[in-house]
């Protein structure tokens, strides 16, 4: 059955005769920063932009990513922009959606401040030698849905190691790893807690000053790099690089990429 059936759209449908090129333009580019519109019909701006004759906005439901919009909620906003904006334009609206399948799958490897989290690909890979797996940053948005096992979690009991599937919000920079915003991440196992290695500290070195200080920590006479957003910890409490000793042992776990000849460390357990 046809969604729109029975019901009658106002004459601000989006379709009008004609307008200039600046006019569109400008109109477009304001869509941008019609926050308060967007909040009030429960979606968030994605991208614009606008061709000859038509303006394109993207949006996305806020906390009901794999939900679209209905015709009449389309019309809905369409009115409230154009009395945002003042005058109506040529607009089409389409809503972006997450799928059963995520992004990728793999492994957090690695977790930074503000929810973002480094997500290394178990298995997708970006060269036919597979030494360079598909990896990402995950900054979560604030309506992402976070789960294990079926139920909400919070941000703050995740941790390096867990296997995750993940959506993204669509956009990612193109770095390595590349960088964009997750909407969903699903746990499928909690960290086993054993680490990527194990062994003894048996060396410790520290080059530059500030932000351009470089650590190296060596386990069992093999040299890996400490990034700078290295989590330690000892006997369960949050720790400090400078609590790590020679002659401790030590559980580590990798960033799961690699750039350079040493393996970067992201995580560090003092201890049995």
């Amino acid at each position: 059955m046809n969604r729109n059936e029975g019901f009658a759209p106002p004459k601000t449908s989006g379709k009008v005769e004609s307008i200039s090129k600046e006019d569109l333009e400008k109109y477009v580019n304001k869509l941008s920063s019609l926050e308060a519109v967007f909040k009030n019909h429960h979606v968030k701006f994605q991208s614009s932009y606008s061709n000859e004759k038509e303006g394109f906005l993207e949006i996305r439901r806020i906390g009901e990513h794999s939900r679209s919009l209905s015709d009449e909620e389309k019309v809905e906003l369409r009115q409230s922009i154009y009395e945002a904006v003042g005058s109506e334009f040529p607009l089409s609206i389409s809503v972006y959606t997450i799928g059963e399948q995520p992004g990728i799958t793999g492994k957090i490897t690695s977790i930074a401040d503000k929810g973002r989290f480094l997500i290394v690909s178990s298995d997708k890979f970006l060269d036919k030698e597979k030494k360079m797996p598909d990896a990402a940053w995950y900054a979560m948005s604030n309506d992402a849905n976070i789960e294990f096992e079926g139920k909400k979690i919070q941000m703050k009991d995740i941790e390096i190691g867990a296997i995750v599937k993940v959506w993204s919000e669509g956009l990612m920079l193109a770095s390595y790893p590349g960088q964009t915003t997750g909407l969903r991440l699903e746990i499928t196992a909690r960290d086993s807690g054993i680490g990527d290695e194990r062994g003894e500290v048996t060396g410790l070195e520290g080059t530059g000053e500030g932000v351009n200080v470089e650590r190296i920590i060596e386990v069992d006479g093999v040299k890996h790099l400490l990034l700078p957003i290295v989590q330690v910890w000892i006997k369960g409490e949050n720790g400090d690089v400078s609590d790590i000793k020679v002659g401790e042992r030590v559980k580590i776990w990798f960033a799961g990429y690699e750039v350079g000849p040493e393996k970067k460390v992201t995580k560090v357990v003092i201890g049995n």
